[in-house]
């Protein structure tokens, strides 16, 4: 079988890069070109359908690390969390596989318990932190996020399969 052949130049600034990445990969230059213009291809494609590359930053106040993925924006939802102990601030994404991806950020600790007032470190006790939540299905969140949140999820997906509600009045 005879297979296509393609020339490729490659610059002498990104000769390293070429070196590095074949190094990375441990297989031929071509199929990590391939795989990398499938990528490239992908996610052009989806932001032809509005969606883009997300970068966000999760973890603790001192140790984020940046996580990136593609998808178009849903939603922000703010509140507190069923046990009242967090002011939550999150943004809800659709990703390109048809996942759906939560970028939950802790702003803080309430003052809505009784605890929280009788506790004196509760009020310096600010640890703020971020994270990601990812589920194919909404409702795997039950009993995970806040159920105002889900409620608000929900309704977002369903705006998503049926846009209009057609009324027979």
């Amino acid at each position: 079988m005879c297979m296509p052949n393609k020339t490729i130049y490659v610059s002498q600034n990104d000769i390293s890069v070429f070196d590095e990445a074949q190094q990375i990969a441990g297989e031929a230059m071509s199929s990590v070109i391939a795989k990398a213009l499938r990528e490239y291809v992908a996610r052009h494609q989806e932001k032809s359908r509005g969606m883009r590359e997300i970068s966000v930053r999760v973890g603790g106040k001192d140790a984020q690390r940046e996580q990136r993925f593609v998808a178009i924006e849903m939603g922000k939802w703010k509140g507190v969390s069923d046990d009242k102990q967090w002011w939550m601030e999150t943004t809800i994404y659709n990703t390109q596989k048809g996942n759906w991806a939560v970028l939950l950020d802790y702003k803080g600790k309430t003052m809505l318990t009784r605890e929280a007032w009788q506790d004196p470190n509760a009020w310096g006790a600010q640890q703020r932190f971020t994270e990601l939540a990812v589920s194919e299905r909404y409702d795997d969140w039950q009993g995970k996020l806040p159920v105002a949140l889900v409620r608000y999820i929900v309704s977002l997906a369903e705006k998503e399969q049926n846009p209009v509600d057609y009324l027979d009045i």
